[in-house]
């Protein structure tokens, strides 16, 4: 294995960062998973979003778009006004850590195809999660699992990192909501990991609701990313019992003032995405979007 060391690019250091927005708020496709991409860019564009974040598979890329349709996309964006700041890799079992290589080695395809599509619409970052949900796992409790995806995940960063280097792309890796003994679910687990590749080409996108759902205070995560948390996954939950909701902020239980207090305190950066997919009051994905859109004015973005 031959890991890229942090200090080979370090004047390459948070390039991505130090774009200036006037309004550095984003909303992902997430919410309007009921229609098509096309009409989900509508739906953010007319809540007033300048920035999204574009979910990378059904309803919305279930591929990465070559030709005709690259350029179509690139130039419904453009009438929209709507900038794609940010990718979202597929989920479900499109992930670094496969505990089995056949399956790592299928992912690492489908993923790199992803980063060179970001990189193509002019995104900065591509989110990408590191673990497996267990239930993608043939047998999740088998007690080797934890080591072969602790195994896995850097052997796949240092696959992945020259791609996204070559996209002028950085890769961001999320934290999780898995109740599970697996590794690098949290920013306390990833942090050392992604220390020891260049921050030009590595960060971390920190999932508000995945943490609590775990019972860890975004706030300490926020803390633990420090400078290398270069994207947000901005999303409220219940306080009592958490089940990554996906409401919007400010309609869960989760201290948002001291949230954004944190960010504040390391200097963050990146995009405010929101990843609102779910309504607390009956709200259409419509509406949920045009509330969110209050809230990120509200705190001044």
């Amino acid at each position: 294995m031959v890991r890229i060391e942090r200090n080979q690019c370090s004047k390459h250091t948070m390039l991505h960062a130090t774009i200036n927005h006037t309004d550095n708020s984003s909303y992902s496709t997430i919410g309007f998973l009921d229609r098509s991409v096309e009409k989900a860019l509508a739906g953010i564009a007319a809540a007033g979003f300048p920035q999204t974040e574009i979910l990378g598979q059904e309803p919305h890329i279930a591929a990465p778009l070559t030709g005709q349709a690259l350029s179509d996309f690139r130039n419904l964006l453009d009438k929209l006004g709507l900038r794609a700041r940010t990718v979202h890799a597929p989920m479900m079992d499109n992930v670094l850590g496969a505990p089995d290589e056949n399956w790592r080695r299928e992912k690492m395809q489908v993923l790199a195809s992803y980063i060179q599509f970001a990189g193509a619409i002019g995104a900065t970052d591509i989110i990408i999660h590191p673990v497996p949900n267990p239930r993608f796992v043939p047998d999740p409790n088998d007690p080797a699992i934890p080591e072969l995806i602790g195994d896995a995940v850097p052997r796949s960063l240092d696959e992945l990192i020259p791609v996204a280097e070559k996209a002028g792309i950085r890769i961001l890796l999320e934290n999780l909501p898995y109740h599970c003994d697996y590794p690098f679910l949290t920013m306390r687990e990833l942090r050392p990991l992604v220390d020891e590749y260049p921050e030009r080409w590595l960060g971390l996108v920190l999932d508000t609701g995945h943490a609590w759902t775990l019972k860890n205070d975004p706030v300490s995560e926020i803390y633990a990313a420090g400078p290398r948390l270069g994207g947000t996954h901005l999303q409220d939950v219940d306080f009592s019992a958490p089940n990554d909701n996906h409401w919007v902020p400010t309609h869960g239980g989760l201290d948002w003032q001291a949230i954004r207090h944190a960010l504040s305190e390391v200097q963050y950066a990146g995009p405010w995405t929101f990843e609102v997919a779910n309504a607390r009051h009956g709200e259409s994905p419509d509406d949920l979007a045009h509330i969110t859109r209050e809230v990120a004015r509200g705190w001044g973005l």
